[in-house]
């Protein structure tokens, strides 16, 4: 162990740490600072639209808005098992990678036990990822369910129906908000890599894609237009 860390470097240590720290800390500080983002408010229009639900004999319209949120999870679930496919492949071969790295101008001299150890830390995030994807898939898959639940039109003003509408919007809320964690894993993981050519360029690259990321989730126009009615 000691060999190891030996041959990481204590730079590569720091900058995998703060990746850890920034990864794991990024939902809870920011909602904690700013507030609710995009996905907050999309609440309230889940709950419009399970309420309206109640109002219609047929619901074909919402088994299909609700499975083509299956499919464009299932789409990213998909795609992460090829990239945790092609990340096992390339720590396979970290002693190739090494050699190219070390062959390239400009890049610091890197170890056979750091690209594992950057390798290791994007397969991490990529199965973060998936289970995250598994998890919104099911979900959704709940949500489902409850469209199929809910009661007649005739009854929409019961207590029953208000009862289906609320947690039809809630759980797929649920399902939304893990599916954002996983597409978060990816944007984190796209930021670490140019981590692989220098421990340097992880800290700019990372502070670079929490701003977009805190822009597009708290100050975005998608994020005014989607405020709630009053």
């Amino acid at each position: 162990m000691n060999s190891f860390l030996a041959e990481v470097g204590w730079l590569d240590l720091v900058a995998l740490a703060t990746l850890g720290f920034s990864f794991t800390l990024y939902g809870p500080t920011s909602a904690f600072i700013l507030g609710g983002n995009i996905s907050t408010r999309m609440l309230e229009w889940r709950k419009i639209w399970a309420r309206q639900m109640m109002w219609r004999d047929e619901r074909i319209t919402d088994v299909s808005l609700v499975r083509g949120l299956i499919g464009n999870v299932s789409f990213f679930a998909t795609t992460t098992v090829f990239v945790i496919s092609g990340l096992l492949a390339l720590i396979g071969s970290s002693s190739t990678i090494v050699q190219k790295l070390n062959a390239l101008p400009h890049v610091e001299t890197v170890t056979e036990e750091t690209v594992i150890m950057k390798l290791c830390a994007l397969l991490a995030m990529a199965v973060v990822a998936f289970f995250k994807f598994g998890w919104a898939m099911r979900l959704h898959a709940n949500t489902l369910l409850m469209v199929g639940a809910a009661p007649e039109p005739a009854e929409r003003n019961s207590v029953e129906a208000e009862y289906v509408s609320t947690h039809l919007a809630e759980m797929s809320a649920l399902a939304s908000g893990h599916f954002q964690g996983g597409v978060r894993a990816y944007y984190f993981g796209f930021a670490s890599l140019p981590w692989l050519f220098s421990a340097w360029l992880l800290f700019p690259s990372l502070a670079l894609m929490i701003g977009v990321a805190i822009r597009r989730e708290f100050f975005s126009k998608a994020f005014r237009v989607a405020m709630p009615m009053a």
